[in-house]
């Protein structure tokens, strides 16, 4: 797989088959604690589209690209329409929000800001810091660049330019490391940094928490009986305090909420 990765030779149906048959090798790797640079050039394919799909099936059960776009065209304008019917003054920030996707669209003459924008306005539902999730640098910056000190641990979607809303170039990092290096299209970088989570066995950070829950129930379509990717601490704080606001979406879109089991317990796809 290397030498095919090098060669830049790929057939997504020759790479899913090789990914499949080394899948256990991966996990091993992975879950012993291999270091990110590490796990890239061993398995150079964990960080392109065709081969974290694999990993993410294989260890998910879930079809990363089909159920994405399946709830999405389903879900995307309710949550839109939502998000435009609150008037607390606690949501100045998701009213700020829609204001820039309008006019974000207005810019591009395309619906494609609303995929960027409706991450943005979870973000701001919750009250979570976007920046540990988007990373601004400079339209004209290159992978080599990018200030990777500044970025934080967990995986995050570097953007260039003025906007995320607009961004035409896209980069993905996972622990301070530049692993991905050329995107155009955000759904798919918001896809390879969410099936990293699972894929490099990364628990959701605090400061993101309850996004990250929401994605995986609601439009990933991820609703395990027992267990959580939040460490335990954190996730006794959404129960105290954040748990109306993700029982209220939740409800909103018909999906599965915290279970008793997943709020008493702790555990991974790997446990």
């Amino acid at each position: 797989m290397k030498t095919m990765f090098r060669e830049r030779n790929w057939d997504t149906q020759i790479i899913t088959k090789k990914m499949m048959a080394t899948y256990y090798t991966q996990r091993k790797d992975i879950i012993r604690g291999m270091e990110t640079e590490k796990i890239r050039r061993e398995w150079p394919f964990l960080f392109e589209m065709p081969g974290l799909q694999a990993h993410f099936r294989a260890l998910t059960g879930v079809q990363l690209e089909g159920t994405f776009f399946e709830t999405v065209k389903n879900k995307s304008h309710r949550i839109l329409a939502y998000m435009d019917t609150l008037n607390n003054e606690k949501q100045r920030k998701t009213a700020r929000v829609l204001a820039q996707i309008e006019v974000a669209k207005k810019d591009t003459k395309s619906k494609l800001p609303e995929m960027p924008g409706l991450v943005l306005l979870l973000l701001a539902y919750f009250g979570e810091d976007d920046k540990q999730m988007f990373f601004q640098v400079d339209d004209t910056c290159l992978p080599s660049e990018v200030p990777t000190s500044d970025l934080p641990a967990s995986p995050c979607i570097i953007f260039c330019g003025d906007s995320l809303l607009t961004a035409s170039r896209l980069m993905l990092s996972i622990d301070k490391v530049v692993v991905t290096e050329q995107q155009t299209n955000f759904v798919e970088a918001l896809l390879m940094m969410f099936a990293s989570y699972y894929c490099l066995n990364i628990h959701y950070p605090s400061e993101l928490g309850a996004t990250l829950e929401f994605l995986q129930r609601c439009i990933f379509k991820i609703n395990p009986d027992k267990g959580t990717k939040f460490f335990p601490s954190f996730l006794q704080l959404l129960i105290l305090n954040g748990e109306n606001k993700m029982q209220l979406l939740c409800q909103k879109f018909s999906v599965t909420s915290m279970s008793t089991a997943a709020q008493s317990s702790f555990s991974t796809f790997d446990s």
